[in-house]
């Protein structure tokens, strides 16, 4: 393996890397090569992609550094292609998110009518196992969602970022359809909602692509802001479930009630509010966003073939992973808290491992231009950065997905003794006239809070301060320093994490946890700002810590390894939820953050560290 200091060296912006490689290793094809073109005639050529009335697709050419372009084309070029892509962005981030919203739905229709989705085909579970069970949806979808991200990562030069974009929106619509018809029956399986979590991962990987392909078409001076803005603004998807998601699903709209009992709730229509913004993203995308000169194929359909085949693989090694849980959720390393987070790495590596074989079997041209960016795995910072992106975004987007049901699981129930007789709860009375009564007497038996908040009022607001704070995080990355700024944020959030953890054990040793429902909302509100605002610094320190050519890659695939914390999160808070000790999962993840810091001071930040200044 190539040494850092063998490798070639450091490319301009717009200049490809492969340029770099002598003729004899590196022959260049005949459909590669490019004539020398006069400056003003080559942006003359740029402009016929400008405008908003059916711009060229394909640019004739991009050199984002090159000032003179900038200024004359390039800037307005940058811009409508940055507007067409974050509502894209934004409606993947919905629709993989909205199963965390969609499973709290379900969880509180089912306490009061446990008749509402039981869900016989995973052997109608009840209580916490019910409860623990719903966070695999949203898990699920995590675990799709990372595992396409890593054919996302290089899909941007394989097939152009417009056709990728716009074709990611369309594979949205998919799942939100089919969540629309299933949900509208309250017997439907369990395992038909995994399917449509599963399939909601597309949004997940849409990511990677997404910024990936933003950033070629911005100057590395604009990377924090450029890459800022397309991610804040994209993750506010998670917002937009979050808040709009239970409106809508509170709505009958002309509906009779789903459940048998006549209760208020339509989970359908949760699927039916992001069909149409996803159609709507995709038009946007398919007409006002460009490829770059040397992404994807001569012919446009070799490049849509080299995408959906390339998806098809990561959807593959996802229903692989799924499978897997499904069929191994009773195996004995299950029995122990610490055997079933073992089961959920595994399940990762399983996934991941599946993905990264089956990009072998892409087409041969597909083939050769990921052979071409895999260079990135040589570098020592890949897996460096990769590790504290996991600790921005992996953070992020599992707290999105576990913050809702979080909020049900810690202060949606009270413990205590009484009679169960039809799958109905009456607190107090004595064992003996239960039982007389044909019922069954629990002791320490979790009963809904008749006092409980509406976390369904605040759960949206993390995300949205996670995604406002993201690009401030780039433009002062931009400023001061990206390892600086996120080694601020990282003691920030080490703090806020280790205090939820003790606040949460505190909570779940009372009667009544409600009196400090406003200190836990204000903690996760500051996990949120802190991982948020880490997401832009981040990114800016991928931007200029690599040259062009790998920037894209880098960040595309740690974005990828990250967003397995969309999996790993949830399973993890209802494996301890499940154990009575969820404040175990803040406490880990606060020591992981401890490791981020390290990492970052030593690399980046102290006296005569190998890359000051980034």
């Amino acid at each position: 393996m190539a040494t850092e200091a063998e490798l070639p060296p450091v490319a301009d912006r717009g200049e490809t890397f492969e340029a770099q490689e002598t003729f004899e290793d590196n022959p260049p094809k005949s459909d590669d090569i490019e004539s020398p073109k006069d400056e003003s005639a080559e942006i003359e050529l740029i402009k016929e992609s400008e405008g908003w009335v059916f711009p060229k697709i394909k640019l004739a050419a991009w050199d984002a550094e090159n000032e003179k372009q900038w200024e004359a084309t390039g800037k307005f070029i940058a811009k409508r292609n940055l507007l067409a892509s974050i509502p894209n962005l934004l409606c993947g981030f919905g629709v993989w998110l909205v199963w965390s919203v969609i499973a709290t739905k379900i969880q509180k229709m089912h306490d009061v009518d446990p008749n509402v989705y039981p869900f016989a085909d995973w052997g109608s579970p009840q209580g916490k196992q019910y409860r623990a069970t719903l966070f695999l949806l949203p898990g699920v979808a995590g675990l799709s969602g990372g595992t396409l991200r890593i054919p996302n990562s290089f899909l941007t030069q394989v097939s152009g970022g417009r056709n990728v974009v716009y074709s990611t929106s369309i594979l949205l619509c998919i799942p939100m359809v089919i969540a629309g018809i299933v949900l509208a029956d309250s017997n439907c399986s369990f395992n038909s909602l995994i399917a449509c979590a599963l399939l909601s991962g597309v949004g997940g990987g849409a990511f990677a692509s997404s910024m990936s392909n933003i950033s070629f078409f911005y100057p590395k001076r604009l990377q924090g802001m450029a890459l800022g803005y397309n991610g804040g603004i994209g993750n506010l998807g998670v917002s937009v479930s979050q808040l709009l998601a239970p409106i809508v699903m509170a709505g009958a709209y002309g509906k009779d009630p789903v459940s048998p009992a006549g209760i208020s709730g339509w989970p359908a229509n949760a699927g039916w509010l992001w069909f149409p913004l996803c159609a709507f993203s995709s038009i946007l995308a398919f007409f006002y966003m460009s490829n770059q000169p040397s992404h994807g194929e001569k012919k446009n359909i070799v490049s849509l073939i080299n995408f959906y085949w390339m998806e098809c693989m990561g959807f593959l090694a996802s229903f692989i992973g799924v499978i897997t849980l499904i069929q191994t959720r009773s195996a004995g390393m299950l029995k122990t808290p610490g055997g079933q987070v073992a089961h959920k790495f595994l399940l990762v590596l399983l996934a991941a491992f599946c993905e990264h074989l089956f990009m072998l079997l892409s087409p041969k041209r597909a083939r050769e231009r990921v052979h071409k960016q895999v260079v990135i795995f040589k570098r020592k910072h890949t897996y460096i950065m990769t590790w504290l992106y996991i600790m921005c975004f992996g953070s992020f987007i599992g707290y999105s997905g576990s913050f809702p049901k979080l909020i049900v699981d810690l202060f949606g129930y009270l413990e205590g003794d009484g009679c169960v007789k039809d799958n109905s709860f009456t607190l107090g009375g004595d064992q003996a006239t239960c039982e007389a009564d044909g019922g069954t007497w629990e002791l320490d038996y979790d009963y809904p809070n008749p006092n409980a908040p509406n976390g369904s009022k605040v759960a949206w607001l993390g995300a949205l301060v996670g995604s406002l704070i993201r690009p401030v995080g780039g433009i002062m990355a931009d400023k001061f320093g990206g390892a600086k700024m996120t080694m601020i944020a990282i003691v920030f959030t080490t703090i806020a994490a280790f205090a939820q953890g003790a606040l949460v054990s505190i909570c779940r040793k009372l009667d009544d946890p409600n009196k400090y429902y406003g200190a836990f909302i204000f903690l996760f509100l500051c996990l949120f700002l802190g991982t948020g605002f880490m997401n832009g610094t981040t990114f800016r320190t991928i931007g200029v810590l690599f040259p062009p050519e790998e920037s894209g890659p880098v960040l595309g695939w740690s974005s990828a390894i990250a967003s397995y914390g969309a999996f790993i999160i949830p399973v993890m808070f209802g494996i301890s939820l499940t154990a009575g000790a969820p404040e175990v999962t803040f406490y880990g993840l606060g020591g992981y953050y401890v490791t981020c810091a390290i990492l970052n001071f030593w690399y980046y930040l102290r006296p005569g560290c190998e890359k000051p200044g980034v």
